[in-house]
């Protein structure tokens, strides 16, 4: 083939990551941890009992999973995604939940409290009672120590 042009010039698509290597968003970590695995969404949909569409909408930020999928995305990724402080008991309360998948109701139920006292709590208030400090110190010291926090 002939072109008017004495020299043809070839230019290269720029080399683009297919994932931000510093995740900050969860959909962020999962694409990252997907692509690293080099495993299809299709294959990551069906480990975490959801449809394909699903994993794309959460790769590409359009929506986030629902409570119940943190467990399963959590176990996929082999470690904590959320960079939160898990020093006050608010924040161990926050990765207790996460980690188990739980709803401020379903938490309250099994600490034993109220719903009110749940959601309190993990914004910041004080807890009067030492035994349900101990109780969540307990349990989030029960979490595996590889989860406890994202990899930096």
């Amino acid at each position: 083939m002939r072109t008017f042009l004495s020299k043809s010039k070839v230019v290269k698509k720029p080399n683009v990551p297919q994932y931000n290597p510093n995740p900050q968003t969860f959909g962020e970590h999962i694409r990252k941890k997907r692509i690293q695995s080099q495993l299809p969404q299709k294959l990551i949909a069906d480990q975490l009992g959801v449809d394909e569409n699903t994993v794309t909408g959460w790769e590409l930020e359009r929506n986030q999973p629902l409570m119940k999928y943190y467990p399963a995305i959590i176990a996929f990724l082999g470690y904590y995604p959320f960079n939160h402080e898990t020093d006050s008991v608010a924040g161990k309360l926050k990765q207790i939940r996460h980690y188990h998948g739980l709803t401020f109701k379903e938490c309250a139920k099994r600490l034993s409290i109220s719903v009110d006292a749940a959601m309190r709590w993990e914004r910041g208030k004080p807890i009067a009672y030492p035994s349900t400090k101990q109780l969540i110190e307990a349990v989030w010291q029960s979490l595996p120590s590889q989860l406890i926090q994202h990899p930096l």
